[in-house]
């Protein structure tokens, strides 16, 4: 809903395809294209995409690949190991463990981007309070 009813106010267009398809990814790639964003596995059907892969063809045409790793958790995949450049987990989910918490979190592979991004979280106030962090790091005890 935010990239179809939010962002594309702001003149952010988008295209959505089946990222397990390397080719099709490519073919959607335009020259205003700036980001390659997937989650895997998807939720609900599961699919897997090589985080690898889809990095290296992003690196190739000098875009960031943004992976949701909500589903597997820091835990099971790393995807900055696999050369993604932003990470998006819903610390709500897996995380939090205890249904309790709503919570987000981003991982950036750059100082450049952990920069850009402070930015945007200071201009907006995007901050994590202390009961809902308190409640994210008793949630991580029971994660692995």
């Amino acid at each position: 809903r935010v990239i179809t009813k939010v962002l594309n106010r702001f003149g952010i267009e988008h295209t959505f395809v089946d990222t397990t398809n390397l080719e099709e990814v490519e073919e959607a790639i335009r020259p205003n294209t700036k980001a390659i964003y997937v989650e895997t596995p998807t939720n609900p059907l599961l699919k897997i995409t090589d985080i690898k892969k889809i990095s290296t063809l992003a690196k190739e045409k000098d875009l960031l690949t943004i992976i949701d790793n909500t589903f597997m958790t820091p835990y099971w995949q790393s995807p900055i190991s696999l050369g993604a450049d932003i990470v998006l987990h819903s610390a709500t989910k897996y995380l939090g463990g205890h249904s309790d918490v709503v919570a987000g979190l981003v991982v950036v592979n750059s100082p450049q981007l952990a920069e850009d991004l402070h930015f945007v979280q200071n201009s907006t106030g995007g901050i994590l309070g202390p009961q809902d962090s308190f409640l994210l790091l008793r949630g991580l005890k029971t994660l692995g």
